[in-house]
């Protein structure tokens, strides 16, 4: 007897496993029951979907013409798409916030070199953290910036992670019927001076970023390109304003100019970069 109570019961033991081993494999993942793996695809707007629902199948793209995401993150050398601009964060110039773990009279700021692709073209454009920066149809600033800096501590660059919100200025556009045109010129192009000039030294073309700013203010109002041509164009609504060109590190050297936009018309102007050249 006491050995069939025995039998009886090992029967039962493994019955139980058994039934706990097939219910831990079909165990489903919290929530709506279905775990979905992590991969992503590529929209033809450049953003990126991934898979959701009961099915787990890939989330619907961005539909064409429609307004896109209005902030993203990106690190160095990562392009995002935010609306009609694509943004690129290059390098850290300045990181002087204060350190989470010390007390600072000063909050700090960092400061970014970006690659921005707009409606004007490409330029490479600096950043700084809370400070918009404006194309002709955007405004974009740079939110906030990842890590928090601690004392001793330097941040890789590969580390930080850059947080964008791009807005519409449909209410700021500039009219269209004033603003400024004009080129970009690279001279001297020739060591030494001919009489009669050389048409071989010439000025040259230069296609570079432009910036355009409010007279007197340090903050971009537009930012732009000259072509291949150096030739550029602005539509700006009447008033006083600095252009600035993009030179290199030491050479060329360009110099800002200044202007004055008239009601219903374009001013022209010309933007002289020194090549160094004697």
């Amino acid at each position: 007897m006491k050995r069939y109570v025995l039998i009886v019961g090992g029967v039962v033991l493994v019955v139980v496993a058994t039934l706990w081993v097939i219910g831990m494999r079909t165990a489903q993942a919290p929530g709506d029951g279905v775990m979905c793996t992590q991969e992503v695809k590529e929209c033809a707007d450049g953003s990126y979907v991934g898979r959701t629902g009961p099915k787990c199948e890939f989330a619907e793209c961005p539909v064409a013409g429609s307004p896109g995401p209005t902030g993203a993150t990106a690190r160095i050398g990562q392009e995002v798409h935010l609306l009609d601009v694509r943004i690129t964060p290059l390098k850290v110039l300045e990181d002087s916030r204060c350190p989470i773990d010390v007390q600072c009279i000063q909050a700090g700021t960092v400061r970014i070199e970006v690659r921005l692709v707009s409606g004007l073209g490409t330029a490479q454009q600096e950043f700084k953290l809370g400070q918009a920066v404006t194309t002709e149809a955007e405004e974009i600033t740079l939110t906030s910036v990842t890590p928090s800096p601690k004392a001793g501590v330097k941040i890789a660059e590969s580390d930080y992670v850059f947080t964008f919100k791009v807005t519409k200025r449909e209410s700021t556009v500039a009219p269209l019927n004033s603003g400024v045109r004009g080129s970009v010129t690279l001279s001297p192009t020739c060591p030494v001076e001919r009489m009669p000039p050389d048409p071989a030294c010439a000025p040259k073309p230069y296609a570079t970023a432009v910036t355009v700013y409010r007279a007197g203010s340090k903050s971009p109002l537009i930012l732009g390109n000259s072509n291949a041509s150096g030739a550029f164009e602005f539509s700006l609504a009447p008033g006083s304003y600095t252009l600035s060109a993009k030179g290199g590190q030491v050479l060329p050297r360009c110099s800002e100019v200044f202007v004055t936009v008239q009601p219903n018309m374009y001013t022209s102007t010309a933007i002289s970069c020194d090549t160094g050249i004697r």
